[in-house]
């Protein structure tokens, strides 16, 4: 895997208060890093929210954030290092029960056809 070449796309949800929210899934044949996060509160309250990685292979569930406080219009950014997934692993949020809350990811993608199916 050739890792100067890949594509650089951002991906965006309005989060399912109370649910969770997969806002991004490793393509098959794809190696991603996750180089951005950003979680944005868009109410008046204070909203406590989760951040997990799944992964594929293993069929388990890692917090990425376990339960952070966000508070009135504010936001949480996650950056300057990067998360590798590989194909079926995803990055999922949950919410909770009635917030009004944004997640933004931006990933590259490499195309790497022996990466975990």
């Amino acid at each position: 895997m050739d890792r100067n070449i890949f594509k650089s796309r951002s991906v965006g949800m309005q989060l399912t208060a109370g649910a969770e929210n997969i806002v991004y899934t490793c393509p098959n044949n794809y190696t991603s890093h996750i180089v951005l996060l950003f979680a944005a509160n868009k109410a008046t309250g204070k909203r406590t929210l989760t951040i997990k990685w799944y992964d594929a292979s293993t069929d388990a569930e890692y917090y990425i954030v376990g339960g952070y406080d966000l508070f009135p219009y504010s936001f949480l950014k996650i950056d300057g290092s990067y998360l590798t997934l590989n194909a079926g692993d995803h990055i999922c949020f949950t919410p909770e029960a009635g917030s009004n809350i944004d997640a933004t990811l931006t990933v590259e993608e490499f195309y790497d056809p022996t990466s975990r199916q």
